[in-house]
């Protein structure tokens, strides 16, 4: 038969409230993994969409300020009531000093006449009343940022235009503007402090890029690159620009998660590129974090619910020790265990008991034994004992009391075989020796019935007597012998 390995309490439980564990422990870990990852996830995407509205806020404050130039002119004029050729000129003269940045600064009004700083002419032959930015300033009737385009005047030049109307009153009577060129811009883009490997680029109102860090991808002269041309999967960035990303590789293929926003003083559009790979480190990180906690804490549970198991039963490994004495016949140790309360100490409680009882029950059947060993008869009986322990005393007590009865016969018996023997010797009448040898008979044969339910061994023997099943007659034969 083979040997089925033996296995300890502590093992077994442990081993299944580790099993329980590891299955509680390794479920939750997975929903909180998963759900923080998702957490993570979208803690990351809120931190981009803030690094991206911050990054357009700087954006849009670019361009803002040269809108609060073109307005401050505006109202320059308005107020001077004037738009000659000297007011006109003492109003953009005192801007292009103040603001070496833009590349020109300049007033038309509605006549097509057009007045620019740094004594710079306009480009001959030309309208300005048909110019992109003119004609928006005056369908919007308010300042507006105007794509970038080629100037007229500097047609090498690409330039982005801030124009506002000029108002007396209710009427219109000119526009003022201020250009940036492209190169400013992307100046202005590149002191953009992007951290970790992330970049932006600008788009105008049509998806063309105004800036991008693949210099192919910039305007010029003689093209503009459309972003729906080059890159079509990051349409849907710009589409719900503000409320979704996308992933996809750069133009350098590079993993990248993209995230547009709109600018509010214009209707162009940054879009940011973050590495996937700090976005999803951060994930990484978390989840590796949870893991090991989660590890940690199954493992500091599963030592102490080990260490707790085997304090609680720890008391259990005394019993199999003190079973073993007692089934050696060792009844002598005392057992105190009584050291938890609960219901193993109630088992320890019972079993001391037990223990006690079962040493008290052979103590006195020792005492009992050994007295009439020693031929004491007269020993006080084994108490009574509780269920079927009780046949042991009644035994033991019938025991003693029939060896008492038997003892007393034969101590009997002799005084009166003596007393037998002493009547012979002094008769010599053959009547009187027949009685006293009949009266020797019945004594022999009553001792022999109260003893005849022992067996002794003799029985067994082919020349031994039965003396339970035939009585003595010496009467007959002493007749016979006389």
């Amino acid at each position: 038969m083979k040997r089925i390995k033996r296995k300890t309490i502590v093992n077994r439980i442990s081993n299944r409230v580790a099993l329980a564990l590891i299955i509680s422990i390794t479920f939750l870990t997975i929903f909180d993994v998963i759900y923080m990852g998702k957490s993570i996830m979208n803690e990351q995407m809120t931190e981009l969409d803030l690094a991206t509205r911050l990054i357009s806020d700087q954006v849009d404050d670019f361009t803002a300020d040269m809108m609060t130039v073109t307005e401050d002119m505006a109202s320059s004029l308005t107020a001077l009531g004037a738009i000659d050729d000297v007011t006109v000129r003492g109003v953009i003269d005192r801007v292009a000093l103040n603001h070496p940045e833009y590349y020109y600064v300049y007033f038309a009004d509605k006549l097509g006449n057009i007045t620019m700083a740094r004594g710079v002419e306009f480009a001959p032959g030309v309208d300005p009343r048909e110019r992109v930015w003119y004609k928006s300033a005056e369908a919007a009737g308010h300042s507006v940022v105007i794509d970038p385009y080629i100037s007229a005047t500097s047609p090498d030049v690409i330039m982005s235009t801030v124009a506002t109307p000029v108002y007396w009153g209710s009427m219109m009577v000119g526009v003022v503007a201020v250009d940036a060129n492209i190169q400013t811009i992307k100046d202005f883009m590149d002191t953009i402090d992007f951290e970790n490997g992330a970049y932006g680029f600008l788009l105008d109102s049509q998806g063309n890029y105004i800036v991008h860090p693949k210099e192919e991808f910039n305007p010029t002269t003689e093209k503009v690159v459309n972003i729906d041309e080059v890159r079509p999967e990051l349409r849907k960035a710009l589409d719900k620009a503000g409320n979704d990303f996308v992933y996809s590789k750069d133009y350098r293929g590079v993993d990248m998660v993209f995230y547009a926003a709109d600018l509010e003083t214009s209707k162009w559009t940054v879009v940011v590129a973050y590495p996937r790979k700090n976005v999803l480190n951060v994930v990484y990180r978390g989840v590796l974090i949870a893991l090991i906690v989660a590890l940690l804490s199954m493992l500091i549970a599963l030592i102490d619910i080990r260490r707790m198991i085997r304090s609680i039963l720890s008391p259990i490994g005394k019993i199999g020790p003190a079973m073993e004495r007692i089934i050696n016949g060792d009844f002598t140790t005392k057992l105190n265990f009584a050291t938890h309360d609960d219901e193993i100490g109630d088992l320890q409680n019972t079993m001391a008991m037990l223990i006690a009882d079962l040493s008290d029950i052979i103590e006195a059947e020792k005492h009992v034994l050994g007295e009439m060993e020693r031929g004491n008869l007269t020993v006080e009986d084994i108490d009574e004992l509780p269920g079927d322990l009780n046949e042991i005393s009644k035994a033991v007590n019938s025991i003693k009391e029939s060896f008492n009865d038997i003892i007393s016969d034969i101590q009997f018996s002799a005084i009166n075989l003596q007393s037998f023997a002493m009547g012979i010797n002094e008769t010599s009448d053959l009547d009187d020796m027949r009685m006293v040898f009949e009266e020797l008979s019945a004594e022999a044969n009553a001792l022999m019935d109260k003893t005849s339910r022992f067996n002794t061994g003799c029985a067994s023997t082919d020349n031994s007597y039965e003396y339970s099943n035939e009585q003595v007659d010496f009467s007959n034969d002493y007749q016979d012998d006389f």
